[in-house]
């Protein structure tokens, strides 16, 4: 919600209006962990932090005022933060934009990943904020048991193209990067505020699934709109798959990867090729699990929505796009695996 509120500066002599967003949880939500909205409070008041500690290597975040616990006050728990004037862009092509100020978005984007990346978390008060390594396995696991579930709900059995996605994964994962890092956790173009003229970052946005975790799966997270349709689609989340990018602005998935390697000395531009396709792949295979759940929920009378019954309809199109990334850009499996997580890179 965007609120305004009545300025008690004795030097207002114009009775300016203050803006800021409220933040609230919903009243019913489908699992305890869900919204949490105290998790995003505290990663903000820590990048806070972080930018004053460091000032060349800032995250733009909105300024966290004050967080609600008491659910008797609205109704549920809720925070205020600062209000960031700018530009939100639900198209990834950045439309008014020029292909100059594209190119420098673009660049900026990637340095706020970077710089988010580089965050130490025990230097701002987020060394308990999420387990360190194995991010992906843990993951799997869990989506792979809500997936069970969801099956149950609808007195089905398990989806077979998600069991065998899944075992393929679970499988690579154990090879995996497996960095660790600061994670938004959906860091993608429509979670960020622009400046209103300039090509720049000036806030990101949406931290309720920010945790400790591998900082490649942002990166594969921002690169999805790669393989997305585009907003004429209409299906909620545009990306700019089969257009032509040249003269645009827009870097190709391959340089948006090379660039954040450059910016991000902890990833080397080997990892970053070598394993996209898997943390793709992995990110498909999460949102499948949703659709699935959006499936479920419609076909027991949960969810009707149009759109709802029509989000339900891609499954086995999303499936079969995970498929198809681990089949044309497999993980680099070694034949004889290793322990991984004594040998990654910590903080």
């Amino acid at each position: 919600y965007l609120i305004s509120i009545k300025s008690n500066n004795e030097n207002n002599e114009n009775d300016d209006l203050v803006k800021m967003v409220l933040r609230k949880k919903p009243q019913k939500v489908a699992h305890a962990s869900a919204h949490a909205l105290h998790r995003e409070f505290r990663v903000l008041k820590a990048l806070q932090h972080h930018n004053r500690l460091h000032p060349t290597r800032k995250v733009p975040v909105p300024k966290p005022i004050s967080y609600c616990r008491d659910k008797n006050v609205l109704g549920a728990e809720f925070y205020l933060m600062e209000y960031v004037e700018g530009r939100i862009f639900t198209d990834p092509c950045l439309p008014g934009m020029t292909p100059q100020q594209r190119a420098k978005a673009y660049q900026n984007v990637l340095i706020t990943l970077a710089n988010l990346h580089m965050v130490n978390p025990s230097e701002v008060g987020l060394e308990n904020y999420g387990r360190a390594g194995n991010y992906v396995k843990r993951q799997l696991a869990r989506l792979l048991a809500v997936s069970h579930k969801q099956s149950q709900l609808s007195g089905s059995q398990p989806v077979p193209e998600i069991e065998a996605v899944a075992k393929q994964l679970q499988d690579a994962a154990l090879q995996c990067p497996d960095q660790v890092s600061l994670l938004h956790g959906d860091f993608k173009v429509d979670n960020l505020v622009f400046h209103p003229t300039n090509p720049q970052v000036i806030a990101v946005l949406d931290w309720e699934l920010s945790t400790i975790g591998d900082p490649l799966c942002d990166l594969a997270n921002l690169s999805m709109m790669y393989l997305m349709p585009g907003i004429e689609k209409g299906l909620g989340v545009a990306g700019i798959a089969g257009k032509d990018l040249s003269n645009t602005g827009i870097p190709s998935r391959q340089a948006l990867a090379q660039h954040y390697c450059e910016l991000n000395s902890k990833i080397s531009q080997k990892q970053a090729m070598e394993w996209g396709g898997f943390y793709l792949a992995f990110l498909f295979f999460k949102n499948s699990v949703i659709i699935q759940g959006v499936a479920q929920r419609a076909k027991t009378g949960v969810a009707s929505s149009a759109m709802a019954n029509r989000v339900a309809t891609l499954l086995p199109v999303v499936i079969s796009m995970t498929q198809t990334i681990l089949k044309e850009t497999p993980p680099p499996m070694s034949t004889t695996p290793t322990a991984t997580a004594e040998n990654k890179s910590r903080l």
